[in-house]
């Protein structure tokens, strides 16, 4: 399997692109009831999930992105935390 260009597994970058519509920047937007991902207390396996699978507006990101993009994500969401 060919190795995916570092852009594409940058979890900053995907955020980005993705996530900051609801999300915010900085994970505090709450735009149509998005969680405030500075609050996250979601262990790395359910975080994962959430991405993958959606919730209620969220998108199931699983048909979008590659398990290694949402992993790349989460490790990104991480960040955000106190």
């Amino acid at each position: 399997m060919a190795q995916k260009p570092a852009v594409e597994m940058n979890g900053k970058i995907l955020f980005k692109k993705n996530c900051t519509g609801c999300h915010g920047y900085d994970g505090t937007k709450g735009a149509y009831g998005a969680k405030n991902l500075r609050k996250s207390k979601l262990d790395n396996d359910a975080l994962v999930k959430a991405i993958a699978n959606g919730n209620w507006i969220m998108p199931k990101w699983r048909k979008r992105l590659s398990p290694e993009q949402i992993q790349a994500i989460a490790n990104y969401i991480k960040t955000f935390r106190d």
